[in-house]
Order: structure tokens, then C-alpha cells, then sequence
């Protein structure tokens, strides 16, 4: 009985070890479905992700494309044309344009106003005289006398202008050619040519002009050609008018 007992035993604990060991060797098995279908699922998304790459690659080319061919299409740009640097006008040009486009209408008549000035000289007594043709210079008219005292004048008042102000005399502290001639005066141009003892030599007006300009006005001296130059040895030689010339006089 008891070897019977043993027996039965046996053979349950035997069955008990096979039926536990399938399951452990089957089991994979069982899980093996779940599996491939979550390599399936990664599989497609790797296509997906790869096509809609692929989607995109092919949208940017046709941009490049376009953009390309808008630029061939396109007229070539032609460079700007290059203008010469304008040169700047003179401040005073020297001609008898200079005073068309720097100042009003009325300047000069506003200077005068401002500044005294001689009368320019009445030269109508040249119409009196010898006018038949072939005259070189004796054919004048009312024009003319016209032109000749509005083109004296004005270069005269331009010298006025330039004298009474600092600024276009380039002076450095301010200092103008008033500041010790009011309106011309004391300037003696009816002596001139005469020694000055400031330069050491006989002198031209401009001379003295110029040692006045470095000194007093600490100013840069001015060429004979300089129309600023020109303008106020005209304003200068105008306030002497009416004087008798005593050239060399102190």
C-alpha cells in the first residue's frame, strides 16, 4: 500500500514537471503575435515618415525650380549710372551771373540801405556825343548806361557785403574790416601805391587788404584773382570817390 502511495506520487509530481515545463516552452509562442505586429506598426510609420520626407524634398526642389526660372525670366538690372561729384560753385563766381542765384532780388538795393555808398557816376554825357555808325565807342544807349551801373554797382555792394562780415572774409575770431573802417572809412585808398611801414616795401592796396586780413582779422590772405578780393578793392575804391588822388601820401 504504501509502495502504491509512492507510486501515485511519483507519477503526479512527474506530470506536474512536463506540464509546467510546455508552458515555459510554449510561451514565447504565444507572445510571438503581439510582437510582430508592433515591428509591423513600427515598419509602416518608418514608411510614412520616409514618404512624407520625400513629399517635402520634392516641394522644395519645385520652389528652387521656380525661383530659378523667375530669375532668367527677369530683365537684368542695369547698374545705376555713375554721375560725375558735382564741384561745388565758387561763393563768389567773379562773373556777371554771380548774382543770379545767391541772393534775392533786392539785395543790392537792401546793402545799400544798410551800408553808405557813393552814387555810381552819371555817365549820360556819352550820349551826346559822336554817335554815327562805325563809332567802336561812341555807340552807346540808355541800355547800356543801364548795364554799366548795374553791373559796377553790384560788384561794388558785394564788396560791402564781404567787408562788413567776418564770416566771408574767413575770419577766425570774429573780427571784420568795419570793426576799424565803418563803412570804408579811414582806408585812404586815393594814396595808394605808398610805403607801408607794416610791410617794409612800397604796397598796392590788396597789400595792405591782405596784411589786414592776417593780422587784425587772422583771416588767410586772398590771391588778386580771388573775386572777394576783386569785390572789396571795388567797395573800398568807391568810398574814395570824390577824393583827389595823392598817390604815396601818409
Amino acid at each position: 500500500m504504501k509502495y502504491s502511495t509512492f507510486v501515485l506520487a511519483g507519477v503526479v509530481l512527474f506530470t506536474a514537471v512536463c506540464v509546467t515545463s510546455a508552458q515555459w516552452r510554449f510561451a514565447p509562442a504565444r507572445r510571438m503575435p503581439a510582437a510582430v505586429q508592433d515591428v509591423k506598426e513600427a515598419v509602416e510609420t518608418v514608411k510614412e515618415n520616409a514618404a512624407a520626407a520625400a513629399d517635402v524634398k520634392t516641394a522644395v526642389k519645385d520652389e528652387i525650380k521656380k525661383v530659378v526660372k523667375a530669375e532668367e525670366a527677369a530683365p537684368a538690372e542695369t547698374p545705376a549710372e555713375t554721375k560725375p561729384e558735382a564741384k561745388p560753385e565758387p561763393a563768389f563766381p567773379g562773373t556777371n551771373d554771380q548774382w543770379k542765384d545767391s541772393l534775392d532780388a533786392d539785395w543790392a538795393a537792401k546793402e545799400a540801405a544798410a551800408h553808405k555808398v557813393p552814387e555810381h557816376f552819371n555817365n549820360r554825357s556819352v550820349l551826346r556825343g559822336d554817335q554815327r555808325e562805325g563809332h567802336a565807342y561812341g555807340r552807346y544807349t540808355e541800355a547800356d548806361l543801364r548795364l554799366w551801373e548795374a553791373e559796377t554797382t553790384r560788384l561794388v555792394m558785394e564788396g560791402s557785403r564781404i567787408f562788413h562780415s567776418a564770416e566771408l572774409l574767413g575770419s577766425t575770431n570774429g573780427v571784420s574790416c568795419d570793426m576799424c573802417h565803418p563803412d570804408g572809412e579811414g582806408t585812404h585808398a586815393e594814396t595808394y601805391p605808398k610805403y607801408q611801414v607794416q610791410l617794409g616795401r612800397a604796397a598796392l592796396l590788396r597789400d595792405m587788404m591782405n596784411w589786414c586780413l592776417q593780422n587784425p582779422c587772422r583771416a588767410e590772405p586772398m590771391s588778386g584773382d580771388d573775386p572777394r578780393m576783386r569785390a572789396m578793392e571795388a567797395y573800398i575804391q568807391a568810398t574814395a570817390s570824390g577824393k583827389p588822388m595823392k598817390y604815396g601820401k601818409h
